[in-house]
């Protein structure tokens, strides 16, 4: 068994019992014994039974649901970190330089040119509009760099995630820059010349990231998370609080890695 097939509740909740080696009624029993514990919360009594289970190695993969608004022509196998995406040639950077934004390796950080002047984002008087702290961010302006490819280890809901919509006209960065530097047309000209997917990836634990405090770093402690995530996302759909479960695992890389081709799985394409 090489990775749980996470696309939606009956596959998943499959997945699992194969892996705990439970069938379906001891799995239903585990499902009530959460109900009825009035001492634990369902986490706590999940992270305690999933302690106690003979968990070995045999996931080697995990998959990640990465959604993006692509321009048309563009390699939907392809994924780059941010570093790549503006400092070499690709669509994304490509396109900025259509109304006048380049980007040039700065001193820790990527510098921003606006129709030939650096932006100085930390005179933060100079800009009334967009989110200057978010694109100081990605940019690398803050300690911690955020060039990373990141996505959800469940299908199932991912369009009632907060962030499925963020990206229905274009990515985020895009957006945020348009506004920051008052360009107008640049959102609704990628809106029109793009389409939203929802790809899949296959990725190997061992490169995968879990975007959360104290993240795990060796596979046998990241199969032990994913299978709390995956329990206690079941049981609330077990329960029917579908809202209780809309928290989905993110996964990320590395700041300076790059989706591996091979990874890629799929593209479904949205109409949004």
């Amino acid at each position: 068994m090489k990775y749980i097939d996470a696309v939606n509740h009956e596959s998943l909740e499959k997945g699992i019992m194969k892996l705990l080696n439970v069938t379906r009624k001891e799995l239903n029993s585990i499902y009530n014994s959460i109900y009825y514990d009035i001492e634990k919360d369902p986490w706590q009594w999940i992270e305690d039974f999933i302690e106690d289970c003979v968990v070995d190695e045999s996931l080697e993969y995990i998959q990640m649901y990465h959604l993006s608004r692509r321009l048309n022509g563009s390699d939907l196998r392809s994924n780059n970190n941010l570093d790549q995406l503006l400092l070499e040639e690709t669509p994304i950077s490509e396109f900025f330089k259509k109304y006048g934004v380049v980007f040039v390796k700065g001193n820790g950080h990527i510098d921003m040119y606006f129709n030939g002047k650096l932006q100085l984002l930390d005179d933060k008087l100079r800009y009334s509009n967009g989110n200057i702290y978010y694109v100081k961010s990605r940019l690398g302006y803050n300690k911690n760099q955020d060039y990373c490819v990141n996505g959800f280890a469940y299908r199932e809901n991912l369009e009632e995630n907060c962030y499925f919509k963020s990206l229905s006209n274009c990515p985020e960065l895009i957006g945020s820059i348009a506004r920051l530097l008052n360009i107008d047309g640049m959102i609704s000209d990628y809106y029109e010349n793009s389409k939203y997917y929802c790809i899949k990836y296959l990725i190997p634990l061992s490169e995968v990231i879990f975007d959360m405090e104290n993240p795990p770093e060796t596979v046998r402690d990241k199969i032990i998370v994913f299978l709390n995530h995956s329990l206690c996302k079941l049981y609330y759909e077990w329960r029917d609080c579908s809202s209780l479960s809309d928290n989905n695992l993110i996964l990320r890389l590395s700041d300076y890695a790059m989706i591996n081709p091979e990874w890629f799985v799929s593209a479904e394409k949205i109409d949004i």
